[in-house]
């Protein structure tokens, strides 16, 4: 039961309803190709359905930099 202590508050149904995709960076062709890939693996009807990668997907593009277009990255 400790395990439960660690959660900031309980997951509700309705969270999962509230789900909004990550949106690609205008003009970055890296989140551009994210956005198409996570789109067919979102898609039942698509050979490429497969929604924990999906989930991977749109993690890697809430992730991925743009700072080292503005010459900030390290």
């Amino acid at each position: 039961m400790a395990a439960l202590e660690t959660f900031h508050r309980p997951i509700r149904p309705d969270d999962v309803n509230n789900y909004e995709p990550p949106a690609p960076t205008p003009g970055c062709d890296i989140c551009g190709a994210l956005a198409r890939q996570m789109k067919e693996a979102s898609d039942p009807d698509s050979p490429a359905y497969d929604l924990s990668h999906a989930t991977d997907l749109a993690v890697e593009m809430r992730r991925h930099p743009h700072d080292w277009k503005k010459g900030k990255r390290r």
